[in-house]
């Protein structure tokens, strides 16, 4: 059992480093947009997994399975998270990443308050509601936008230079 429930911390080793090596990827081969649609796609699956999770509440098995998936793609997003980081601003980097690293536990404190603080909820349903949240959530993602870089959708904002972006601050 102690294994089993390692297994969700185990995968800082390694997923964290495979989010931000596709936020790299994907940044080489379409710039801002691409790190923007790995950061999406594995904020949409961090979710799924979660709701796969709560959904298999009869099967150990299959329940432990979404939960080490449901890691990997929670260490994956915040990878992809901090390949964001460095294009917010010059300036207060080290702020804007301390954010960053606060806002997760805060969600996780925030979706341990609603859904598993009270008996309100079983708990394969509070995890079932807390992956909708998380895919919910990841669609602020389209919200991003960048002006020297773009966004999900838009191309950069025409006139505007990476070095007056960062001028500006």
């Amino acid at each position: 059992a102690g294994a089993i429930a390692s297994s969700f911390g185990l995968m800082n080793l390694f997923a964290r480093s495979i989010g931000g090596g596709l936020s790299d990827w994907a940044s080489r081969k379409f710039g801002m947009r691409g790190r923007l649609w790995n950061l999406w796609a594995l904020l949409f699956l961090e979710g799924m997994m979660c709701i796969g999770m709560g959904q298999l509440n009869k099967s150990l098995a299959g329940t432990i399975t979404f939960m080490i998936l449901f890691s990997l793609f929670v260490q994956a997003s915040e990878g992809a998270t901090y390949g964001v980081v460095p294009f917010t601003s010059a300036r207060c980097m080290g702020i804007i990443a301390g954010f960053v690293g606060a806002g997760g536990n805060a969600g996780a404190s925030v979706n341990l308050a609603i859904w598993f603080r009270s008996s309100k909820y079983e708990t394969y349903d509070g995890i079932t509601y807390m992956g909708i949240l998380i895919v919910c959530v990841s669609m602020l993602t389209f919200t991003l936008h960048f002006p020297p870089w773009g966004s999900m959708l838009f191309g950069p904002t025409k006139g505007v230079t990476e070095k007056d972006y960062f001028l500006r601050e």
